[in-house]
């Protein structure tokens, strides 16, 4: 359960990898809603409309907020910084030819965001917990030349691909 009134220390201090770390631990499958609902959530904590806005870009310039478009629309958290753009383009560059060291399909999307985006597990795992609850990536069997198994089906809105 967030905690407004340590949110609002975290931003009093300044500190952007605390409140990011903290905002990961307690929504580990995003906040959902709008693009907004990150302004709205750090007003609820007692910042003006013109701080929250601030802090919210701060997050996201930064890389540890990203909002993910669609039809479960959420913001999603990292306790490091991720470049999600860079990742939804190696996803969509490299993916269907890495072959991971795991036969667990989801090891093995977590090995490759930790190969593509240089991030440690516990981050590539925030990150596969964001994408599969904004419904952007689901198991799914897959026959392929060189394997028949299942495997992580990464499938973007439009409204997301045109960010990237």
């Amino acid at each position: 359960m967030l905690d407004l009134s340590r949110v609002k220390d975290l931003v009093g201090k300044g500190d952007v990898l605390a409140l990011a770390q903290y905002l990961a631990e307690v929504y580990p499958k995003g906040l959902l809603g709008e693009r907004d609902e990150l302004v709205t959530l750090l007003m609820k904590a007692g910042l003006n409309h013109a701080d929250a806005v601030s802090w919210a870009g701060r997050l996201e310039k930064e890389g540890y907020a990203h909002h993910l478009p669609g039809s479960s629309p959420r913001w999603a958290f990292t306790s490091k910084p991720v470049s999600f753009h860079e990742l939804a383009r190696a996803i969509r560059g490299e993916w269907s030819e890495f072959v991971g060291n795991s036969n667990d399909a989801l090891d093995e999307a977590i090995e490759f965001f930790e190969q593509s985006v240089g991030v440690d597990r516990e981050v590539a795992q925030e990150i596969y917990r964001a994408l599969e609850a904004a419904g952007y990536a689901s198991v799914v069997y897959q026959e392929g030349d060189a394997f028949s198994r299942d495997r992580v089906l990464f499938d973007f809105p439009e409204v997301f691909t045109k960010q990237v």
